[in-house]
């Protein structure tokens, strides 16, 4: 669920502006992947089920469910045009508040050093690195002799 339901709205995104999964995807991937690792290693997290190599534990969240959601944060900022501190506002209140049910669920488990208000801190700053890249992203390319 974690993969196919994100990349179900993402895909039609990505249909209007294939430039997003070509560089937003693959970004978001690379830092889910290496934030979850460290998290999982450090003890800071653990995500139900587990499975003995932790890459596979965060592998739906690290190439589902971030990317996606990444995808759509950047179409709603760079494409549609929305406010950005409203777009902010309302991805910052939905992975948290997703983050909050896995917790409920019992599908992820905070250990001791971890607590929602990091998580919050680490998903903002996470989208504020997103739309940095893509708007440093977009002014290269307007400069690009392609």
């Amino acid at each position: 669920m974690g993969f196919i339901i994100p990349w179900s709205i993402a895909i039609i995104l990505c249909r209007r502006a294939p430039v997003l999964f070509l560089t937003v995807a693959p970004l978001i991937s690379l830092i889910s992947v290496t934030y979850n690792q460290i998290g999982m290693a450090l003890g800071w997290w653990t995500l139900d089920p587990q499975t003995d190599l932790l890459i596979f534990n965060s592998i739906n969240i690290d190439f589902g469910f971030n990317p996606a959601s990444a995808v759509i944060f950047t179409y709603l900022i760079h494409f549609r045009k929305w406010k950005r501190w409203s777009v902010y506002l309302l991805f910052i209140l939905l992975l948290n508040g997703a983050e909050m049910i896995a917790l409920f669920f019992d599908k992820v488990a905070y250990g001791p050093g971890w607590n929602i208000p990091f998580t919050f801190i680490t998903y903002a700053a996470g989208l504020v690195v997103l739309d940095g890249y893509f708007s440093l992203f977009k002014k290269s390319i307007r400069r690009s002799p392609l």
